[in-house]
């Protein structure tokens, strides 16, 4: 198992990452769960992306700050939620709590920031696509959390990372990535979704 202190070695992996100076706390967890995205599913996502999160980094707020910033982005109510994003060229809001749950939500708000925008388009569209995002969402946060000190696999969203397993066994996980990160689908994935559009 990693321990925290291990995160920031530097591996293979993060010598093709630009340097970033950590200059305050909140820079740790940050660094931490791009590192980790970085590890999973650099194949899948474009250098650039990365880019863009450390040019718009996430904001880790306070409770009364979380509260407020989520009014403000139209959230009525903020009972559950951990954090929310929108779109890759904003940042992400996640609630400061535990380290390692603040790694983790980090690592499921970036991976919303790095959809690719026609896949969030559909997933907008369909309600019925909704709830099976999330659980995809979370089903490659997992993966990147893995072993994270303090991270619990399953306490967010069980029934969706169910539902994206199934269909991980169904398609295969690289085609899952590739509707996520890429909107590509395979022949076999889209009649799933079809499926599920019904």
């Amino acid at each position: 198992m990693k321990t925290q202190s291990s995160e920031l070695s530097s591996e293979a992996s993060e010598s093709q990452m630009s340097d970033r100076r950590l200059e305050t706390l909140d820079d740790i967890p940050r660094e931490i769960a791009e590192r980790r995205l970085h590890a999973e599913y650099a194949n899948s996502i474009a250098p650039e992306k990365f880019e863009k999160l450390r040019e718009i980094p996430d904001l880790l707020e306070k409770r009364d700050d979380f509260v407020e910033s989520a009014r403000e982005a139209g959230i009525k109510s903020t009972e559950g939620i951990l954090g929310y994003s929108t779109y890759l060229e904003d940042p992400a809001h996640v609630l400061k709590a535990d380290v390692g749950q603040e790694i983790a939500t980090l690592i499921h708000e970036d991976l919303h920031r790095m959809t690719h925008p026609e896949t969030l388009r559909e997933v907008h569209a369909n309600e019925s696509l909704r709830d099976l995002y999330e659980g995809v969402t979370e089903h490659f946060t997992i993966r990147a959390a893995d072993g994270l000190h303090g991270f619990k696999a399953g306490e967010c969203y069980p029934e969706q990372v169910g539902a994206a397993e199934n269909l991980s066994t169904e398609v295969g996980d690289e085609a899952l990535r590739d509707w996520f990160f890429k909107h590509e689908l395979t022949e076999e994935l889209r009649r799933a979704l079809d499926r599920l559009n019904t």
